[in-house]
């Protein structure tokens, strides 16, 4: 790709991580007030861990990602929900976002 997406309108919030929440680049959901854990099997998607250290973690709720895609997806608005697999398409459970790019194994799109 010849264009770069990266730094849209990124925000990142810093939250206590549970246990399952150990590394950079994990889908997240909220579990408790202030706490994310490991985003389970179609969870709609929250944020992505930007960081994790000591207990907390930096997760970024808004802003371009580019992730591990399963199935096919489709360019423009698009329900998505994460999966052990990748992101991938749902119109019954998924959240709607704007996907920029798709190749065989990625998309990109803001959260």
């Amino acid at each position: 790709m010849n264009v770069d997406f990266k730094g849209f309108n990124e925000q990142v919030l810093t939250f206590e991580a549970d246990s399952t929440v150990t590394q950079k680049g994990q889908w997240v959901t909220i579990s408790a007030n202030g706490k994310v854990a490991q985003a389970s099997a179609n969870s709609k998607l929250v944020g992505i861990t930007v960081n994790v250290r000591n207990g907390y973690c930096g997760v970024q709720v808004c802003g371009v990602v580019t992730a591990a895609k399963s199935g096919s997806i489709e360019l423009g608005y698009t329900q998505l929900v994460y999966t052990a697999d990748g992101i991938k398409k749902d119109t019954t459970n998924g959240k709607e976002h704007l996907v920029l790019a798709v190749d065989d194994s990625t998309v990109t799109f803001i959260l």
